[in-house]
């Protein structure tokens, strides 16, 4: 057992918990930031824990491979486009029209993100599963829409998994080329005639003007900033020996 190692058994159990979640943050950090640069392929488990400044084990004792990294990942970026985008359309008032803009702005958004991309085409996650942490916010908009009277759905849970599989089925068409945005907006169309609107009336919500994105109100780093003008992000921090990044 290491020093480091001791030292954790024997200290208070909150202090331990914190200090690994910092490191597994930290870890999260530069893998998304390398990968952001480079591409999935391109970067390493090695070259992850360097820039984390920690041993190569101890990325093991968060993630068991470089590709499960991607997964908070991923979540985490959608859910920062769903604040975007729930602020986007915050001044619609009808539900479906609410549930088609964030729809039509989710799968251009989400298809642009070369992360996302590759976790849609490449994570190997059943369907269920990447819908769990790409269109969240697509069952809860839908649930209001039909407790407001505007989708007739009789069985949620049915119509919940066919929504989540025409979603997944056409991001992954987005991504491999298929579709361009015309396509989106007239796959949003079909899914709200699939909730019982009108064919008429499906077509003008899913082919209006979408609002524009706002900043993600989630984003506070601006107002963090220090006084010297350094993001406590991207503030570098001192590099520590081989020998000290092992015992980590």
């Amino acid at each position: 057992m290491t020093t480091v190692e001791m030292h954790e058994a024997t200290a208070p159990e909150g202090r331990v918990a914190r200090r690994r979640a910092q490191v597994r943050q930290r870890i999260l950090d530069v893998a998304e930031k390398l990968i952001a640069e480079r591409g999935v392929d391109g970067v390493t488990v090695d070259e992850i824990a360097d820039a984390a400044d920690i041993a190569r084990r101890s990325f093991y004792h968060h993630f068991e491979s470089k590709h499960e990294i991607l997964i908070p990942i991923a979540r985490a970026r959608t859910r920062a486009l769903t604040r975007r985008i729930d602020g986007s359309i915050a001044a619609i008032d009808d539900p479906a029209e609410i549930v088609a803009s964030a729809m039509r702005h989710g799968l251009r958004q989400i298809t642009a993100d070369p992360l996302c991309r590759w976790f849609i085409l490449y994570s190997g996650l059943p369907q269920e599963r990447l819908y769990e942490g790409m269109g969240e916010s697509g069952v809860r908009d839908t649930i209001r829409a039909v407790e407001a009277g505007r989708f007739r759905i009789d069985n949620v849970g049915v119509a919940r998994l066919l929504l989540s599989g025409a979603f997944v089925a056409v991001l992954s068409a987005r991504v491999a080329g298929r579709l361009d945005d015309g396509d989106l907006d007239d796959a949003v169309e079909h899914l709200l005639r699939l909730c019982g609107l009108h064919t008429a009336e499906a077509h003008d919500i899913a082919h209006r003007p979408l609002p524009p994105l706002l900043a993600d109100p989630g984003d506070d780093e601006p107002r963090r900033e220090r006084r010297d003008g350094i993001s406590p992000r991207n503030e570098e921090r001192p590099r520590r020996s081989p020998e000290e990044r092992r015992r980590l």
